[in-house]
């Protein structure tokens, strides 16, 4: 007599939601290295949207791997066009 083998198949589904708060207010500048006006964003939030944190943004931008300016205070602003994709 044989048994017979029963197989469960679970399937889950999942959804992210990045919600960026504005500490500092992002703008919509001229990337010089883009030739193009793009978002320019906060180190913080571009660590966000990268999911990494700040000190990896300041290294890349130290190591020029990352378009940045400086606003009319003195504050870094980041080229969001220019920020490697979230890891997965």
């Amino acid at each position: 007599m044989r048994r017979k083998k029963k197989t469960t198949i679970v399937t889950f589904e999942s959804r992210e939601r990045t919600t960026i708060r504005q500490s500092a207010p992002s703008l919509v500048a001229w990337c010089e290295q883009c030739g193009t006006e793009v978002l320019m964003v906060t180190p913080n939030e571009a660590a966000m949207m990268s999911q990494t944190d700040a000190r990896a943004i300041f290294r890349r931008v130290e190591a020029r791997e990352i378009h940045f300016i400086e606003d009319r205070r003195g504050e870094l602003m980041v080229c969001s066009n220019s920020l490697p994709p979230p890891a997965r």
